[in-house]
């Protein structure tokens, strides 16, 4: 059976390379930990010169040149204690995803800065450091650090250094997901040679990925195939499998692999912040799940951070806000803010503020626009919008939407406390009856300016998609995932990604 069915696929495939001649595993973890001292050296150098020649020549009576060649001669070991603090955060260690490793990273720097610190002030040398230099350094570390990692490890993979041959032993959905993903993380590094499932297929390209992979055998013939591709790791994702099989695979498989990477089928479960515990004797495991936005503190925390940051954006926004209101007022007749009433936390209602992008007597538009046309009926049930032609929009409101303008004065619900920056969508009162079970979830929190469902999708997901998102943020909130979610905010608008 197995000789008959890898003809067809990984074994006897030349276009497929033997794992067994891949030799750039052994040069991984010191080519990576060369790329981060690059990247260190640099920081230094850059926050060098920048200390040295810009600041210095602004600011010349705060910044001496005496203290700055005292500095590097002081900290010339702080780059081993950088690599150090890496070590510690497991950063040669595992495989992770791209944000994942930034929050390490900047958890890293944190650390060496603080430890370089303590030193200076138990050494009493204090004195002839710059303080200024070691802030900018660490600044410079945050960004050059995972810039220096994301592209090293591209050139990596290209060189079969950082790539790392897997085999999927799993079926339907949940390997394509596995492999959307791993198409997604390119810089994890992991080439899926091919999948283990339990009937024959001949290939395994699954829609919405563009990865192809052959199929090389039965589950049952797994060690088997792993004995003669002499693959290291397995990813093993099998939806509806019962518990006590899966763990007869998994036990199966552990002594003729390095690593088991186990995808367990709890899809929609809290993952930030979860905890696994065991009894020993019973052979059981626990998993401790937070809901971390029912905890007064991490309310507290989002709500300062919602301050601190949303003053800064209010700023910097009102040349674009002053602008943009001109620009409504000369397009059309009527108000320049838009106010409606939305959901907000605890389910209470509150007047949103955004900039006005249709006509007066929209409702009439639509009315007519929904009754004469079919297919914008149809979208307008399935997602509460229309994604393509929208009559009711004006010239400056299309303008407004693609880059998302229309939704900058919400900024004053934020600081008035209303709305938070990032968080659940602000829906209509109309929508509480459809979000059904959903509810309960999503209005523990403050609606957001922007969310995950900004960044994965905006208009193109369904109206249940929305909520399933909205849940999801509301289970897994960290501080960490707000700030990547700002940031892939800004991509999404200026890329104007399923924007309408």
């Amino acid at each position: 059976m197995l000789k008959k069915t890898v003809k067809a696929g990984y074994l006897f495939n030349p276009s497929i390379p033997n794992t067994r001649v891949l030799t750039g595993k052994y040069f991984a973890i010191p080519a990576l930990f060369t790329i981060d001292l690059l990247a260190v050296v640099t920081s230094l150098l850059v926050a060098f010169y920048f200390r040295a020649y810009l600041l210095q020549s602004l600011f010349p009576t705060l910044f001496k040149e005496k203290l700055l060649s005292g500095t590097v001669e002081t900290i010339w070991w702080f780059p081993l204690v950088m690599l150090f603090c890496l070590v510690y955060e497991n950063l040669y260690a595992k495989r992770l995803p791209f944000w994942t490793e930034v929050e390490l990273i900047l958890k890293a720097a944190t650390l060496a800065v603080f430890f370089s610190v303590v030193v200076l002030y138990l050494t009493k040398a204090t004195g002839e450091v710059s303080r200024t230099l070691i802030i900018i350094v660490w600044c410079f570390e945050v960004f050059l650090l995972p810039l220096f990692r994301y592209y090293g490890k591209l050139l990596l993979i290209k060189m079969n250094i950082w790539k790392r041959p897997v085999i999927i032993v799993g079926n339907g959905e949940m390997s394509h997901l596995i492999a959307r993903a791993l198409e997604r993380e390119k810089t994890i590094g992991y080439e899926i040679i091919g999948a283990l499932e339990g009937e024959k297929k001949e290939t395994n390209n699954r829609a919405g990925s563009k990865m192809y992979f052959p199929f090389l055998g039965t589950i049952d013939e797994a060690e088997k195939v792993v004995a003669f591709t002499g693959v290291k790791d397995i990813i093993i994702a099998m939806s509806g499998l019962p518990s006590r099989h899966l763990v007869e695979l998994a036990n199966r498989l552990q002594p003729v692999v390095g690593n088991i990477l186990l995808v367990p089928d709890l899809f929609g479960l809290s993952l930030s912040g979860i905890e696994a515990e065991y009894f020993f004797e019973e052979q059981t495991l626990l998993l401790h799940i937070k809901n971390r936005l029912k905890s007064l503190f991490n309310r507290c925390l989002k709500r300062v951070f919602d301050l601190l940051l949303g003053s800064m954006l209010l700023v910097l926004s009102i040349p674009v806000l002053l602008v943009v209101a001109l620009a409504i007022r000369l397009d059309s007749r009527g108000p320049v803010f838009f106010k409606q009433p939305r959901l907000g936390q605890g389910g209470s209602t509150f007047i949103c503020f955004k900039f006005r992008t249709m006509y007066l007597n929209a409702d009439n538009i639509l009315r007519e626009h929904l009754l004469s046309n079919l297919e914008a009926r149809q979208e307008w049930e399935k997602y509460n919008k229309l994604l393509g032609y929208d009559p009711r929009v004006t010239r400056i409101g299309k303008i407004m939407r693609k880059f998302s303008l229309d939704e900058l004065p919400q900024i004053l619900n934020v600081l008035r406390g209303e709305m938070s920056l990032v968080g659940p969508r602000p829906y209509l009162p109309r929508e509480k009856e459809q979000m059904g079970d959903w509810l309960h979830d999503i209005v523990v929190a403050k609606p957001g300016l922007t969310g995950l469902w900004q960044v994965s999708g905006r208009n193109q997901i369904s109206f249940e998609g929305r909520l399933k998102l909205d849940s999801w943020y509301m289970k897994n909130w960290s501080l960490w995932l707000d700030l990547v979610l700002l940031l892939k905010t800004i991509r999404v608008v200026v890329k104007r990604e399923g924007a309408h």
